[in-house]
């Protein structure tokens, strides 16, 4: 499952959208930048991507994404400056707040195992 999702969104993003519309791609993102971020700087706090799965609206992910780029994101973040990243945290920033459901934060936890990161390979 975490690989037909991360090859949809790959996909989807060749295309380069202003905006996501489908919530489940927008969690992926939003999981795999944060995790990419952290992943980047200080492997051993990977665990605060789970805080995303304790979230109940798509505003308190967008709030808690944030709080990481502004933890993990600064000095020592070798792609703070990527073009890439930049637009991937533009996706996360721009989506209509919605409430989440118990299976929206499942596909939250799942999504936080997949180990390769659009940031690397998107273009």
């Amino acid at each position: 499952m975490e690989n037909e999702i991360y090859v949809d969104i790959k996909s989807e993003l060749k295309a380069k959208p202003k905006q996501l519309t489908n919530l489940y791609q927008w969690l992926f993102v939003a999981v795999n930048t944060a995790k990419s971020i952290i992943d980047n700087t200080c492997k051993k706090s990977l665990d605060n991507v789970l805080k995303f799965a304790d979230c109940n609206s798509t505003g308190q992910i967008q709030h808690e994404f944030d709080i990481i780029q502004g933890k993990f994101g600064r000095e020592g973040f070798t792609q703070r400056y990527s073009p890439v990243y930049i637009y991937l945290c533009s996706l996360v920033a721009d989506f209509p707040d919605q409430e989440l459901s118990d299976k929206d934060k499942e596909l939250i936890r799942q999504y936080s195992t997949v180990e390769i990161y659009l940031l690397y390979e998107i273009e």
